[in-house]
């Protein structure tokens, strides 16, 4: 039986670099335990290079709790073997917090919906920091985030983040159409609004 925040190597790397990557991980994990109150348990796996990646990728593909991996990104989150797979290689520390943030919302949302929730805690926690944020693709900031953060203002940012964990609900039907939207069937949302942004 594995212990929680475990981190995986799947790729060799010098000493500094590993310290590197145990320091970011250490230090996401503390920033979102002391913003929301808990922790990830997710594993971190670790790889570098394009190729490991799409290993990763491919060993996964057939898991539908896991998205379709967009190789522009650098991490893959893992919602049936509880792991966040890291590019080292290219991942700034949003990734690592994107990822931390990702292993804390409730399994019941959508996958459309974590995204948001997750990249609206990821820019919350890096407003001073802009620089340490990830590269948002066009498609999740149009779809994803620009909703939860029209929801983030109508509910405010307290009752967002107990509904992020899955300790408060909303009746999504009395909210606008493109917040309604981020509930939709992710095979729905997927194929309807984001087919022409890839």
């Amino acid at each position: 039986m594995k212990s929680a925040n475990q981190v995986i190597f799947l790729t060799d790397l010098h000493t500094e670099k590993v310290e590197k990557v145990l320091m970011l991980i250490y230090k996401s994990n503390s920033i979102i335990k002391e913003f929301f109150g808990v922790g990830s348990s997710f594993d971190t796996v670790i790889c570098s290079g394009h190729w490991e990646m799409e290993l990763q990728n491919v060993s996964r593909r057939q898991n539908p709790l896991v998205p379709n991996y967009d190789p522009t990104r650098s991490t893959i989150i893992d919602y049936h073997l509880k792991e966040i797979v890291i590019r080292s290689d290219t991942a700034s520390f949003g990734d690592y917090l994107h990822g931390s943030i990702m292993g804390i919302l409730s399994n019941i949302y959508t996958q459309q919906l974590k995204e948001g929730l997750a990249w609206h805690f990821v820019m919350q926690l890096t407003q001073s920091y802009r620089y340490l944020r990830p590269k948002c693709p066009e498609w999740i900031e149009l779809y994803c985030i620009y909703p939860v953060n029209k929801l983030a203002r109508i509910v405010g940012d307290d009752f967002l983040k107990d509904f992020a964990l899955g300790r408060a609900s909303i009746q999504e039907e009395a909210f606008p159409e493109e917040i309604r939207e981020l509930f939709l069937p992710e095979e729905y949302f997927y194929r309807n609004k984001i087919r022409f942004h890839r």
